[in-house]
């Protein structure tokens, strides 16, 4: 297997009743040639504490002023670059990796060397449940590299910032998170590696993703949150296969969620963007229904989720 310098990164906000379990399962890695970057940004309970007594020496903790995830996450990259690790694997501190991540990671680097960015699979941890992902347009669950990797994001999102790594020489090439953006940043730059990076994807399950974890960004109310509304990659669609309805489906959970909060403005604003033969027609439905309607639905939370790419309410 190819030996290469690993960056964790494991931003901190406010997340005392999680992190050391999303430390640990890290430290617990059977792949060690790494280091844990965590830093706090300006974590108002006993996140901070809880980390600083912990004693290893891969582990490297900075704080800031409250910034956002966006800067923190930068803050990674730019600390992943300037010495000279190979790759840069994130982890959010609501969730928690398998003994084996690094190592599949590291493999998947290994057996596709052309690979800039490598992703594995996961689950989703809601309430009690804890449910398996579903993915479209793959023929096997062989571990591949991605022709078309959009295509692959209808149901579920190949990348989260638990389950990814990329490669440091990379960064250049897809630029850094967007600060300005409060929510859907993560997708955001998603996009950016899925049009300019060569990706590899495992089926094999090495991450753990609660969403029912408290203080995701999440439960913010849509009125104070920044979206991106998608238009910069417009002039990629003739170029990626599934783009466009990749970015569709995305306008439409942000639509929904307006349509839940009675803003049918910027609801409105979201869905006139969208090609409607991207979308089921009970999608389609469903961004003609008004708020009552909406949480008249029992299914309603598990369409809406978290606003990820993961729910799609076309099932």
């Amino acid at each position: 297997m190819l030996i290469i310098k690993i960056l964790v990164h494991i931003p901190l906000y406010n997340k005392a009743a999680a992190v050391l379990q999303a430390v640990n399962s890290v430290l617990s890695q059977e792949y060690t040639d790494f280091d844990l970057l965590i830093i706090n940004d300006g974590s108002t309970d006993q996140s901070l504490e809880l980390v600083e007594h912990l004693k290893n020496e891969r582990i490297l903790i900075k704080s800031q002023e409250n910034q956002g995830v966006s800067a923190t996450r930068n803050r990674a990259l730019q600390f992943a670059r300037e010495n000279n690790y190979d790759s840069i694997a994130f982890l959010d501190a609501d969730d928690y990796w398998k003994p084996n991540h690094l190592s599949l990671l590291t493999h998947l680097f290994t057996k596709f060397p052309e690979a800039q960015a490598v992703a594995s699979n996961y689950s989703l941890k809601r309430s009690r449940k804890t449910l398996e992902t579903k993915w479209s347009h793959f023929k096997n669950e062989n571990e591949q590299l991605l022709e078309h990797f959009f295509e692959h994001n209808f149901l579920n999102s190949i990348f989260t910032c638990s389950t990814l790594m990329i490669k440091t020489e990379a960064i250049e090439k897809v630029g850094l998170f967007n600060e300005r953006l409060t929510h859907f940043e993560d997708i955001d730059w998603f996009i950016r590696l899925g049009i300019n990076l060569k990706i590899t994807f495992s089926f094999q399950v090495t991450t753990i993703i609660d969403e029912a974890a408290d203080n995701r960004s999440d439960q913010t109310d849509m009125k104070n949150r920044s979206l991106p509304d998608f238009l910069t990659y417009e002039t990629e669609i003739k170029k990626h296969k599934g783009l466009e309805k990749y970015l569709d489906l995305n306008r439409f959970s942000i639509a929904l969620a307006y349509r839940m909060e009675n803003d049918i403005r910027n609801a409105t604003f979201y869905q006139q963007k969208i090609n409607l033969k991207n979308l089921s027609s009970k999608q389609q439905k469903l961004l003609l229904m008004s708020r009552l309607q909406l949480k008249s639905l029992k299914r309603t939370q598990k369409i809406l989720g978290n606003l990820g790419l993961h729910l799609r309410a076309g099932d």
